[in-house]
C-alpha cells in the first residue's frame, strides 16, 4: 500500500507541480523538510490517528524517497524522444534533492534502531547492511550537494556529469541494502517483507532491462555512424 501511495504522490507532483517545481524549487525543498519535521514530531508524540498511519511509512520506510529516486533513474533509461523523459528531465535535479530530504527520516529512524542492536548482538547480515548504508549516505550526500544549483554552477559540466554518474552505484547499492534487510524476514515467510522485496526486485529488474536496452541501442547507433563515416571517407 505504501508504494502505491508514494507513487500516486510522486505522479501528482510531476503532473501538477512540474512548472512550479522548476521555477520555485526552494519552496518544495522547504515543504519536504517540513514533512520530515512533522514525521519526527509525530513519532516523538506517538501519533496514531487520522492520516498518520498512511503518512508514517512514506518517510520512515523510505517509500517516497525510493519512488522519487526511481523516477529520476528511470528517466535516464527512457528513449530520448519520450515525452515522459523530457518532463522528468526538466525537474530531475529538483526531484533528486527532494528524495534526499525525505530519506533523512528513514536514515535517522533506522540508525537509532539498528546501530544499538548491532553493537549489542552483531550479525554478519546486519553489519554488512550497516556498512552499505554508510556508503549510501556518503554517496547521497555527494549527489545532494552537486544537485544544488549553487554547487552545480561552480563545477565544470564534465566534472558535474562525472560526479552524477555516482547515481548508478548508489541505486544498485540501495537495492542490495534493502535486499539484505528484507531477505531474512521474507525467507521466514513474513508477508510484508516478501511483498516489499518483490516490489523492489521488480522495479530494479525493470530498470536494469531498460538501461541495458538503451545502452545497446546507443552502441548500435555509434557503430552505424562509425561505419557510415568510414564509407564516406573511402
Amino acid at each position: 500500500m505504501r508504494f502505491l501511495i508514494a507513487l500516486v504522490v510522486a505522479v501528482a507532483l510531476l503532473a501538477v507541480c512540474e512548472r512550479p517545481l522548476k521555477r520555485y524549487p526552494g519552496l518544495f525543498y522547504a515543504l519536504s523538510a517540513a514533512l520530515v519535521a512533522l514525521y519526527f514530531f509525530g513519532s516523538a508524540s506517538n501519533a496514531t490517528g487520522g492520516l498518520w498511519p498512511y503518512f508514517l511509512p512514506l518517510v520512515q520506510r523510505c517509500a517516497l524517497a525510493f519512488v522519487l529516486f526511481s523516477i529520476v533513474m528511470f528517466a535516464g533509461a527512457l528513449e530520448d524522444s519520450s515525452r515522459l523523459r523530457l518532463r522528468i528531465m526538466a525537474v530531475r535535479r529538483q526531484l533528486s534533492v527532494m528524495a534526499c530530504i525525505f530519506a533523512v527520516g528513514h536514515i535517522a529512524f533506522y540508525a537509532a534502531s539498528y546501530v544499538p542492536t548491532i553493537a549489542a548482538t552483531p550479525t554478519v547480515n546486519l553489519a554488512l547492511s550497516l556498512a552499505l548504508a554508510t556508503a549510501l549516505v556518503a554517496l547521497m550526500a555527494i549527489l545532494l550537494a552537486t544537485s544544488l544549483l549553487a554547487v552545480k554552477q561552480r563545477l565544470k559540466p564534465s566534472a558535474w556529469k562525472g560526479v552524477q554518474r555516482l547515481a548508478y552505484p548508489f541505486y544498485l547499492l540501495m537495492y542490495v541494502h534493502l535486499a539484505l534487510l528484507l531477505l531474512p524476514s521474507a525467507l521466514s515467510g513474513k508477508e510484508t517483507a516478501l511483498v516489499s522485496l518483490s516490489v523492489y526486485t521488480a522495479v530494479f529488474a525493470c530498470y536494469a532491462i531498460l538501461r541495458s536496452r538503451r545502452a545497446l541501442q546507443r552502441h548500435a547507433l555509434a557503430r552505424t555512424v562509425a561505419s557510415q563515416s568510414r564509407t564516406e571517407a573511402s
